[in-house]
């Protein structure tokens, strides 16, 4: 079964247009959202209270994503700090994934084997600590990062435990970088279970599904092909359309183009 998710960022930052934005995602169809750990911090200490709303909207927190640099021990241990919190308000609300993303990228693009090390130590760290309270933990590969390119990126695949750290396949960023979208889906098919769908204009800025120049039918199929059961989220971070248009536009893409159905009514292939 597939879970559709979206990204309430368009409504505004924070707090400001969460229950606007949830609104208008139940009215659409959406299972649940994504959000930042920033812009949800503050509710860590009335996860019952989060989570009635999230009831009443019908919609359900699929992930927090807590990105870090990972640039020295101090930002490891804040990150560690970040993740343990963000774990027990997500097992209170009944969130099931945790998103990673990370490592600051540096001007000459040389990475040592202590950067790659002590992010991937501590993404299997933060992915034993989910295991342990019965969550997931994915990486969000991400442009801007010292993983932007795909053989940094496959190196930290590998020295990242798949039991422990799954991967988050965002079809616009990879395509900001050397990847080949389809294929990379299809090389980590076994630890996909959540991806973003988003789409790039002809001036590589985020745009609505079907509306720009990335394969998102490519992607899908090497969904399909892996029988894929997950999520897909789509994460775009603003928008020149009204925000309930455009999430309008993105659940139409994916039911009419795409042929994906929210999980109430299964998963449909055309």
């Amino acid at each position: 079964m597939v879970k559709l998710g979206y990204h309430p960022a368009t409504w505004g930052g924070r707090l400001a247009g969460l229950w606007k934005g949830l609104a208008c995602m139940a009215r659409c169809g959406w299972d649940g959202f994504e959000y930042c750990y920033d812009d949800i911090v503050e509710w860590y200490d009335r996860p019952a209270e989060f989570r009635r709303r999230l009831d009443e909207h019908g919609v359900c927190l699929a992930s927090l994503y807590i990105p870090s640099g990972f640039r020295n021990a101090e930002e490891v241990l804040e990150h560690r700090g970040r993740v343990t919190a963000a774990a027990e308000f997500c097992v209170e609300v009944g969130c099931e994934f945790i998103l990673l993303d990370g490592g600051a990228r540096k001007d000459d693009g040389q990475y040592t084997e202590a950067d790659f090390r002590r992010v991937a130590d501590a993404a299997n760290h933060c992915g034993d600590l989910c295991r342990s309270r019965g969550l997931s933990c994915s990486w969000h590969q991400h442009w801007g990062t010292m993983f932007e390119y795909r053989a940094a990126f496959d190196r930290l695949m590998a020295m990242t435990d798949p039991e422990l750290v799954l991967c988050t396949p965002d079809t616009a960023q990879l395509s900001l970088g050397d990847f080949d979208v389809a294929q990379t889906i299809r090389r980590y098919a076994d630890r996909i279970r959540y991806a973003h769908f988003k789409d790039l204009d002809a001036n590589r800025r985020f745009i609505e599904l079907g509306r720009g120049t990335v394969d998102l039918p490519g992607a899908w199929q090497a969904l399909g092909a892996a029988r894929y059961e997950g999520w897909i989220v789509v994460d775009l971070d603003y928008t020149s359309l009204d925000p309930e248009e455009s999430c309008r536009v993105n659940m139409s893409y994916l039911h009419e183009v795409l042929g994906v159905s929210a999980s109430a009514l299964g998963l449909t292939k055309r």
